[in-house]
């Protein structure tokens, strides 16, 4: 190991979450490693902006093969045992409450096929984390969907726009705890200098061997060289990756879709967690002291491309815009939960967030055919010692980082 750590300098761009926790496993085995990332701070972008959902597969469910669920779930029954090899990690303690599905009318299935889904996730679940001796998220309750009588109902759901609802074990982590969790493990790890606020342009392969990584800070524009380059990035995936050789495997788009935060304590009784399936509709997320989650997707998914670079879509927006994005978005929630009526918030405890979606398929949510309902044919991608992840769901960001770690060291020999 030692010889080959002399041999190898290593750069990984991006350091959202997959980028971040691959640079943190590749310091575990004694590596060294510069991560880049263009923005001023590290898990700042989409894994800062999304719901922290740990999927056992149950939105998936116009994906029949199981493929994306049993992919998510892999993912999941891991997902605290690997944060364990990197920092102090306790998913219990910046756990939302359990998720209610609510099927929601006009919803692309029905209640009785999405619960022989779900039954098939839950054997599939029990199969893997019975194999591999692993709990999700510690919690010991297994992955379980029990639709409910209307009598059941919390308080402040209204029935109305639902033709049923499931109570379900799947639990989201708030992503603004992970993020400043992952911040300080990188900050005391020194075998990573974490590059802010540097953009990288471009990835050359030299003739005898190594990159040369050509980015851009304070103003000037500057290269270095590695043996061994990790792509991780959201934004420069695609174009960095075409001059080496590798492509989409198939028709993509990006999204941008707002994720709103409410900054202040809800008791765990007060509001539920709620995912309306299945379709373009969204969730509601109960961080108990940390705060509620919010995303209503007709209102909040501002933005699509089918370009190879997205747009600049946080630039596009004023704060009052982003607001108004907000509130469309809470009173779309407030009518299918009057509960959230009740919450005392002023503004400036609101933040509208917005975050940039990458996914295989071209049409929206609401196109039951769209491939936008499968996240499978996702991962890595390799050319010599170059190596591209879409880690697809926050939930395998832990789960591909290990696997990036891995194909480094394969590839280095």
């Amino acid at each position: 190991m030692a010889g080959r750590a002399d041999r190898m300098r290593i750069a990984v761009i991006g350091a959202g979450g997959a980028g971040a926790c691959t640079a943190l496993e590749l310091a575990r085995r004694g590596h060294s490693v510069e991560l880049f990332d263009r923005h001023d701070e590290a898990v700042s972008q989409a894994t800062f902006a999304n719901e922290g959902k740990i999927h056992l597969g149950l939105i998936y469910a116009k994906d029949a093969s199981l493929a994306t669920a049993r992919q998510m779930i892999e993912g999941a029954i891991a997902f605290e045992s690997l944060m364990q090899r990197w920092l102090p990690f306790c998913a219990a303690d910046m756990r939302s409450t359990p998720f209610y599905y609510g099927v929601h009318r006009g919803s692309l299935m029905g209640p009785d096929a999405l619960e022989h889904h779900y039954r098939r996730c839950g054997a599939y679940h029990d199969e893997r984390a019975s194999a591999l001796g692993l709990d999700y998220l510690g919690l010991g309750v297994g992955c379980r969907a029990r639709r409910l009588a209307e009598a059941e109902y919390p308080d402040g759901v209204d029935p109305a726009p639902l033709d049923a609802l499931f109570e379900t074990t799947e639990h989201a982590i708030d992503p603004r705890a992970f993020a400043a969790c992952v911040r300080a493990a990188l900050a005391a790890e020194p075998r990573i200098q974490l590059r802010r606020s540097h953009r990288v342009t471009a990835v050359e392969a030299l003739p005898r061997g190594g990159y040369r990584v050509v980015f851009e800070h304070g103003g000037r524009r500057e290269s270095e060289t590695f043996s061994d380059v990790a792509n991780t990035s959201w934004h420069e995936r695609l174009p960095l990756d075409r001059p080496l050789g590798i492509r989409p495997p198939g028709p993509y788009s990006h999204r941008y879709k707002f994720g709103h935060r409410i900054a202040i304590p809800v008791a765990p009784d007060r509001i539920p967690s709620l995912t309306y399936v299945q379709g373009p509709f969204g969730d509601v997320v109960n961080f108990r002291s940390n705060g509620l989650f919010l995303s209503w997707y007709p209102t909040g998914r501002t933005g699509m491309s089918t370009a190879e670079t997205p747009p600049d879509w946080h630039a596009l927006y004023s704060h009052a815009e982003r607001m108004a994005v907000f509130d469309r978005s809470f009173e779309a929630w407030r009518k299918r939960c009057p509960a959230l009526g009740t919450l005392p918030f002023t503004g400036e405890q609101v933040d509208p967030y917005g975050g940039v979606i990458y996914a295989l398929g071209t049409t929206d949510v609401d196109d039951a055919q769209s491939r936008l309902h499968e996240r499978h044919e996702i991962g890595l991608q390799s050319a010599r010692r170059y190596h591209s992840l879409d880690p697809g769901k926050f939930t395998l960001v832990p789960w591909w980082a290990v696997r990036l770690a891995d194909r480094i060291e394969a590839a280095a020999g």
